[in-house]
């Protein structure tokens, strides 16, 4: 008999966030993008037409962007953040979750250095959610 398969969608992970130096509540982040392990290939053509030889590369991870609704709790952190980026260590952590909301499998953690912190821009002619966006650059490794 064949196997069940179990499919997850994007909604079913908790995202977590901890900034070195600032305090943040354990509400979890809503939108977490990036974070791939991507390759400066080397491609090699050798002589007498011979067809290219991929010889791989280094292996760089992209920073992660991270968002959360902007909050009365996250305004108030605004500017701390703000003071430590470039220098504050920081962890993204997400838990894929089962339909049940209890975690399917271990948490998988980024870490790396606080960049860029970016409160919603502003706009009186439309009517959006406004988010606080982190990015994070990161270490090579996942853990």
């Amino acid at each position: 008999m064949a196997e069940a398969k179990v499919f997850y969608r994007s909604d079913q992970t908790a995202i977590g966030v901890t900034v070195q130096g600032v305090t943040i509540d354990n509400v979890s982040w809503d939108v977490l993008e990036g974070g791939e392990n991507t390759v400066d290939d080397i491609m090699l053509l050798p002589g007498g037409m011979a067809p290219q030889i991929a010889k791989g590369g280094i292996p760089k991870r992209s920073p992660v962007t991270v968002k959360r609704l902007w909050s009365e709790a996250l305004i108030l952190k605004y500017k701390e953040l703000d003071a430590v980026a470039g220098n504050a260590e920081v962890t993204v952590t997400y838990t894929v979750l089962t339909p049940q909301k209890t975690p399917a499998f271990s948490p998988i953690s980024y870490t790396g250095v606080l960049g860029t912190v970016s409160r919603p821009n502003y706009d009186a002619t439309k009517s959006e959610p406004a988010y606080l966006t982190i990015m994070v650059g990161l270490n090579g490794e996942v853990n």
